[in-house]
């Protein structure tokens, strides 16, 4: 995510949002915005928006907006850990995994064709500075 609203002097106090979702009921959430970001692919021509929302109890609610000419997908979860696990709801499936297979997930996500195809309009790749 490439915006906080702290470092853009906006309000962090919560508040009640609803995401809204195309594979699933809305998820509501009452909390702040500690992330957002607008990217538009001129390969794709999608643009995509990203929130996400903490509440105070640490859960965390995350939207996402992808839209092409006509058409647009919206999608919204809820994460919340719980000990060495972590509760997600996509407003109609629950599901809960262990952190360490979340992790794995995550990873085998990273590495699919797509996510490499894609890398460069999410990230910026640069040698850290004590590389040749």
């Amino acid at each position: 995510m490439n915006r906080t609203p702290h470092t853009m002097n906006q309000t962090l106090d919560p508040r009640p949002v609803t995401l809204p979702n195309d594979f699933g009921d809305p998820i509501g959430i009452t909390g702040a915005m500690v992330a957002e970001d607008i990217h538009f692919s001129p390969t794709s021509g999608v643009l995509t928006v990203e929130k996400v929302y903490r509440d105070d109890q640490g859960k965390i609610g995350y939207g996402i907006i992808a839209a092409s000419g006509e058409s647009r997908e919206r999608r919204a979860y809820l994460l919340e850990q719980k000990d060495d696990t972590v509760l997600a709801e996509n407003g109609r499936f629950s599901l809960e995994l262990p952190l360490d297979v979340m992790y794995e997930f995550l990873a085998m996500a990273l590495q699919a064709e797509d996510a490499v195809q894609t890398i460069g309009e999410h990230m910026t790749m640069r040698p850290a500075v004590n590389e040749d």
